[in-house]
């Protein structure tokens, strides 16, 4: 797998909306879990950002198509770990 760096951004992020949302529950308390996607000059940016808005990953992909598959691979690991 290939790294890509943020180096190359040309603009500021816009974000393009949510590629999923999930739910979990941990110690008596709801905890969601957001994977955002980003565009900006060098391609595209998937983000998991839970519920204290803490951002837990992300991921520079170079197409759109990219983005959604890992948006895709990244919802199924979580379902596996018992988010809803």
């Amino acid at each position: 797998m290939t790294t890509r760096s943020r180096s190359a951004d040309t603009g500021d992020p816009t974000r393009e909306g949510e590629l999923f949302r999930v739910h979990r529950n941990r110690c008596g308390q709801q905890l969601q879990a957001v994977c955002e996607l980003w565009t900006y000059g060098a391609g595209w940016e998937i983000r998991l950002v839970v519920s204290d808005g803490h951002l837990q990953r992300s991921q520079v992909c170079g197409s759109k198509d990219e983005a959604f598959g890992a948006g895709d691979a990244w919802r199924a690991s979580m379902v596996e770990r018992g988010w809803t």
